[in-house]
Parts: C-alpha cells; structure tokens; sequence
C-alpha cells in the first residue's frame, strides 16, 4: 500500500489529464491507485482471518504453507527481466520470463510451457504496442 500511495501521489504530481487526453501521471496514478485498494482489501481480509484464528475458527498461523522458493524463484525471474529487458528486448526477455515462469516454477509441460509463452508475449504485444502505442526495447537483434 505505501509503494501504491508513493506511486500515486508523485504521478499526480506530473499531471493526471483526462481521460481522453491523459498527461504523463496519468496510467501512473490508476497503477498505484489500483495498488493501494488492492493492498487495503487484502489487509482487511488479513485482519478477519486473523481475528478467526485469535477465536479459535481459523486455519492457524497466517504463513502457514507458503511456498517461499516460488515466492524467490519469480522475484529472480522478474529481476533478471527488469535487468536484461534493454539488452535483450521484449521479445526474447518476455518470451523467456514467461517460459521460466511457466516452466521453472509453475512445473507445465514443455509444449505448454512454450504455447503459453508465446501466447502471453503476442498478446501483450497487441495490446500496449499496437493498441496503446507503447515503445519496447529492441535489444541487440533490433526486434
């Protein structure tokens, strides 16, 4: 909530604009704006579990049964791709985040794993660069 908060407050300072004429903030602030009434339900569904388990209906201790390798395996994921997206660009940087993500900690099978993958870049790719107009980096092959 507090990186939503932040997110927000400094994109309102760029400018927010319209709806049909949005300014630099603008998809800035609806991101930390989305992040911040998402983190308050969640912290609010937080505190109703643990006031079940405080009064005995509950499932136990909150951390019970996470699993910590996915949690740091998509963390590396996502840091390397932040990392290598300028050197790489998006398509093979997306295209082999998602195969990790797929494969490595999801655990598909290789057909699926590359179907989804592919599946998931194109359709990203539709959306922000055809649609939305968004600029990806090219990376050393200039795709």
């Amino acid at each position: 909530m507090a990186i939503g908060g932040y997110t927000a407050i400094h994109a309102y300072q760029l400018g927010l604009g319209s709806m049909r004429h949005p300014d630099r903030g603008f998809i800035f602030f609806l991101a930390g704006s989305v992040l911040v009434i998402l983190g308050a339900i969640d912290l609010a569904g937080t505190f109703v579990k643990q006031a079940k388990v405080i009064q005995g209906e509950g499932e136990g201790p909150l951390w019970r049964g996470v699993q910590w390798q996915r949690v740091l395996l998509v963390l590396g994921g996502l840091s390397a791709f932040t990392y290598f997206l300028n050197l790489g660009g998006f398509w093979i940087c997306s295209f082999l985040l998602m195969f990790f993500l797929f494969k490595g900690v999801e655990s598909n099978k290789w057909w699926v794993a590359i179907v989804s993958s592919f599946v998931t870049i194109l359709l990203s790719f539709v959306v922000f660069k055809v649609w939305l107009g968004v600029e990806f980096p090219k990376g050393f092959l200039g795709y």
